[in-house]
C-alpha cells in the first residue's frame, strides 16, 4: 500500500521510526494515539468522498511536516486539531477545499518556525497545546477572543509572527539572536532539554494548566488566565528554571 493509498498510516510510521515512544500530555495514557486512530475516531458516514480523500492526507501532511521541521519533538498529540480542522470543513461551503488550504497552512507554519529556517525551535509544543494562541488573544481579547487556536485569522499571525522573528534574527537581536546552525534556539527562562520538557508539561496537563488540551477531541480552549507565567512558575518550582539550573551546575 502507497503513501497516496494510506497517507496517515504512513506517516504514523514515519513518526514511529523517529519517535519510537510517541509521548502525549494525557494524564491516563503512556502513548499518544495514532493518526489511523485519531481519524477512525473522527470520520462519518455522511462525510462527502472528497473529505474523506482531503482530510487524511492533508493532516498526515501536517505530521510530516512537524517530523521534518522538529525532529526532536517529543509530544504528538492530534485529537484536538484533528477534530478542529473537520469542525470548521464540515461547516464550510467547500469541506475538501477548506480542510486542504487548512492544513496546507499548518504545514507550512512548522517548515517556517523549525530547523528549515534560522528560527530553529525545537518543539512545535507551543503551538499545538495553544500557548501561542492564548498569548495572541490576551494581547487583544476584546477583538481576538473569538478565534480558535487554528482559525485562519491566528495563523496569518503566526505567519507574520515569523517573518518578524526572522528580521530580528537577522539583526542579532538580544532575545533572539542568530545561532550557529545546528543550535537549538531557547528564548525561554527554562530549559527545554527533553526530560525538562516532558516533566514540566506533564505536571501543567495533571494541574489543568494547558491552554489547549491537545490530546481530548473535545477539548475546551482557555486563554482567560496567564498561561505563559504559569508554566514560567511551575519550571521554578520544579528546578527547571534556567537560573536554577545555572545555579545548580555551578554549585555540582
Amino acid at each position: 500500500m502507497t503513501a497516496d493509498d494510506d497517507p496517515l498510516a504512513a506517516a504514523d510510521a514515519a513518526i514511529d521510526a523517529a519517535a519510537p515512544e510517541r509521548h502525549t500530555l494525557a494524564p491516563e495514557r503512556a502513548r499518544a494515539r495514532s493518526l489511523v486512530e485519531v481519524w477512525a475516531a473522527l470520520r462519518r458516514d455522511d462525510d462527502p468522498p472528497a473529505l474523506a480523500l482531503a482530510f487524511p492526507r492533508g493532516l498526515a501532511a501536517i505530521a510530516l511536516a512537524e517530523l521534518q521541521a522538529f525532529p526532536g519533538n517529543l509530544l504528538w498529540d492530534y485529537e484536538f486539531m484533528a477534530a478542529e480542522l473537520l469542525r470548521e470543513a464540515r461547516s464550510s461551503a467547500d469541506p475538501a477545499a477548506t480542510v486542504s488550504a487548512r492544513c496546507r497552512q499548518i504545514a507550512d507554519l512548522q517548515r517556517l518556525y523549525g530547523r528549515e529556517t534560522a528560527i530553529a525551535f525545537t518543539y512545535v509544543h507551543d503551538f499545538v497545546y495553544g500557548y501561542d494562541w492564548a498569548k495572541w488573544i490576551r494581547r487583544e481579547p476584546p477583538r481576538r477572543r473569538g478565534h480558535r487556536p487554528y482559525s485562519p485569522a491566528f495563523l496569518a499571525y503566526m505567519e507574520r509572527r515569523g517573518g518578524e522573528l526572522l528580521a530580528l534574527i537577522e539583526a542579532d537581536d538580544r532575545k533572539y539572536p542568530s545561532l550557529a546552525r545546528g543550535r537549538p534556539r531557547n528564548p525561554f527562562p527554562f530549559s527545554r532539554a527533553p526530560a525538562a520538557e516532558l516533566e514540566l508539561h506533564r505536571e501543567l496537563a495533571r494541574r489543568g494548566e494547558v491552554p489547549v488540551e491537545a490530546w481530548r477531541y473535545d477539548a475546551r480552549p482557555r486563554w482567560d488566565r496567564n498561561y505563559a507565567a504559569l508554566r514560567a512558575e511551575r519550571a521554578r518550582v520544579l528546578g527547571l528554571s534556567r537560573p536554577a539550573l545555572l545555579a545548580a551546575e555551578a554549585a555540582g
